[in-house]
């Protein structure tokens, strides 16, 4: 991952790839990027969906998501959607500026976002689109059962920069919540890079608690510069 040009290592633990940091290892690859702009939460990238639950995540986070808000229709994107999520991506650049340092998503960002939704158990990509007009306003992505099977990971959430402050982000994740809520999901957990202290006060707003020194540690990311934030549901 770049910033304004330079490059850092990977801290122990994580690989980087174009589309974010990604923890290596057992507990399989975990995207690490909050998306949006900051401070407002709605357009900030950090959220996390998730109802309080009993028992263990079953094979049904995997089935790809379909439903619709009031003003949204969310579904799943797969094979074959890499140019449209491409496309949301590059409507949505200023995410990769404020959060990466990077100016724009790469070339094959939205291609390589699909291939790993493709080949990682309970990760989706889902398109945001507007129900009266047809367009495209954004996507959500999240890693259901990770890192635990009543937890999910929220990778991604963004908007176009013409539909923001409408509360659009919200609506999404809200309906987002229910859908995994109902799929044992009982906590939503996200990190990102310690050095980004806009994103602090956002996903603080949004509920989420920084998780302590020890727990950062038994993580494997003490002195790593990643900040880990939980989210407990009910």
């Amino acid at each position: 991952m770049g910033n304004g040009g330079r490059s850092f290592p990977a801290p122990r633990g994580f690989r980087i790839c174009p589309s974010g940091i990604h923890r290596t290892g057992a507990t399989n690859l975990t995207p690490w990027e909050p998306r949006g702009n900051f401070p407002d939460p709605d357009a900030a990238g950090m959220r996390h969906p998730s109802t309080r639950t009993t028992g263990t995540v079953s094979a049904a986070p995997t089935a790809p998501i379909d439903i619709e808000t009031a003003r949204l229709a969310i579904r799943a994107l797969g094979a074959g959607d890499e140019d449209r999520l491409q496309r949301v991506f590059e409507a949505c650049a200023d995410h990769f500026t404020a959060l990466t340092g990077q100016p724009r998503p790469a070339p094959d960002a939205g291609a390589q976002e699909l291939r790993s939704c493709e080949q990682t158990w309970g990760r989706q990509v889902a398109v945001l689109t507007r129900i009266d007009t047809g367009e495209d306003v954004g996507a959500v992505g999240w890693w259901a059962g990770n890192p635990g099977p009543d937890r999910a990971l929220l990778g991604m959430l963004m908007i176009h920069p013409a539909h923001r402050r409408q509360g659009l982000a919200r609506e999404a994740l809200d309906a987002v919540e229910v859908w995994l809520g109902g799929r044992g999901i009982a906590a939503l957990r996200t990190a990102f890079q310690r050095r980004r202290l806009a994103v602090h006060p956002v996903v603080r707003a949004l509920g989420f608690t920084e998780m302590s020194i020890r727990e950062h540690a038994l993580l494997g990311l003490a002195g790593a510069g990643i900040s880990l934030w939980e989210k407990p549901v009910g």
